[in-house]
C-alpha cells in the first residue's frame, strides 16, 4: 500500500491489505503476510482477511454464529479474523500461489478450491474461471 495515501484516497483493496498488515495473533504475522501478498501481486486479483460465521442450528437464520465477532472487537482495535481469502485469475494461479505461500513458511492451513460449482455460488459468479484459495490460522 502506498504509505502516502489517506484513508479517503485508498482503494477498498488497499484498506484490506492494511487490515492484514495490522493483524497479529498466534502464528499469523500480518506484516509478513502483507509483504508476501505484495511480493506475489501478479498471482492474485483480490485478497481479504475475514472470519466466516457458521449457520446456527437455532435462533435467527440471519445471524451466523461468530459472524459478528469482528464487530464486537472493533472497540479494542482488533480485526478478529482468521482466514485469508485469495481470488486468483485461474485455478492454475491459485495452485501456484498456494505453493509459494507454503514455500514462504507463513504458517496457516492452505486450501485451494478448484470446483467452480463450489466457488461460483460463494463468489456470485456463474461461468467464471477464477481460482480461489484460503489460508486459515488457528
Amino acid at each position: 500500500m502506498n504509505q502516502s495515501l489517506s484513508l479517503r484516497e485508498a482503494s477498498v483493496q488497499e484498506i484490506q491489505l492494511e487490515l492484514i498488515r495490522r493483524t497479529k495473533f498466534n502464528a499469523f504475522n500480518g506484516e509478513q503476510i502483507y509483504a508476501s501478498m505484495l511480493k506475489h501481486r501478479e498471482l492474485w486479483t483480490a485478497v481479504l482477511l475475514d472470519r466466516p460465521g457458521v449457520s446456527a442450528p437455532y435462533g435467527s437464520a440471519l445471524l451466523l454464529i461468530d459472524g459478528l465477532i469482528k464487530l464486537r472487537d472493533l472497540p479494542d482495535n482488533i480485526w478478529n479474523a482468521d482466514t485469508l481469502y485469495i481470488l486468483t485469475p485461474s485455478p492454475e494461479t491459485a495452485r501456484e500461489l498456494a505453493q509459494r505461500i507454503a514455500d514462504g513458511d507463513l504458517g496457516g492451513e492452505i486450501m485451494v478450491y478448484e470446483d467452480s460449482e463450489e466457488t461460483a455460488p460463494a463468489l456470485g459468479a456463474i461461468r467464471h474461471e477464477y481460482g480461489l484459495l484460503t489460508v486459515w490460522w488457528d
